[in-house]
């Protein structure tokens, strides 16, 4: 009797724990299929200058005043830590170069299903206001330079892709997962980040709440 009941414990656990991961994989892979989903996802964190809080995203208002002398950090608030890296044509690129323009950017690598999931509408947004906004993408790969080129070539991605591969920039962004996407506005501040994949209206939105550059852009 004692044996049976203890195995009934066994199976409930085995059972419950296949439960509460079906549920994350599907938060995390399709969450942001459903706009009801991603509203009834959305939570007050800080009603005073946290404007947007869903399970994947925040942001900082783009009224709420920043300290130009706080140190470069990884959050919300703070400057963005600087870094240069280079493309896959050996072209330096220098996240500081754009100070006085907005910047969104994403964290990817080819091996990470998510990445795939939003890269169209990485390349869209990219396509409809790369002229306001730069994009920039991070690569963390271990796959050789030209697998990575025919992945960007099978995507039509034609903003820049920068290789971190030694993973100096993940770290120093302390990066756990990916995708992870950064927006920082036109002063260097990071007022927006988003953990998991994206959608075009997801990243609109956003600078929207960051910027006024979209503000013309139809919501």
């Amino acid at each position: 009797m004692l044996r049976l009941f203890r195995w009934a414990l066994v199976t409930l656990a085995a059972s419950t724990g296949l439960v509460v991961l079906g549920l994350v994989a599907y938060s995390y892979f399709f969450l942001n299929q459903s706009p009801d989903a991603r509203v009834r996802a959305e939570t007050a964190v800080n009603t005073s200058q946290l404007i947007l809080s869903t399970s994947q995203g925040q942001f900082l208002d783009k009224d709420v005043p920043l300290d130009p002398e706080s140190p470069p950090a990884p959050q919300l608030g703070a400057q963005a830590p600087d870094f240069t890296l280079m493309d896959l044509d050996g072209k330096p690129w220098t996240l500081s170069q754009f100070r006085g323009r907005p910047v969104l950017l994403n964290f990817w690598a080819t091996w990470c299903p998510p990445c795939r999931k939003e890269m169209p509408d990485l390349q869209r947004f990219a396509a409809q206001y790369g002229d306001r906004v730069q994009l920039l993408g991070v690569n963390w790969d271990y796959q050789a330079d030209d697998e990575v080129r025919a992945f960007l070539d099978e995507y039509a991605i034609t903003y820049p892709t920068l290789m971190d591969r030694a993973g100096e920039v993940i770290v120093r962004y302390r990066l756990t997962g990916l995708p992870v996407t950064f927006w920082i506005d036109e002063a260097g501040f990071i007022r927006g980040l988003w953990l998991g994949a994206m959608q075009e209206r997801d990243i609109l939105t956003g600078f929207q709440k960051i910027t006024d550059v979209l503000d013309d852009a139809q919501r």
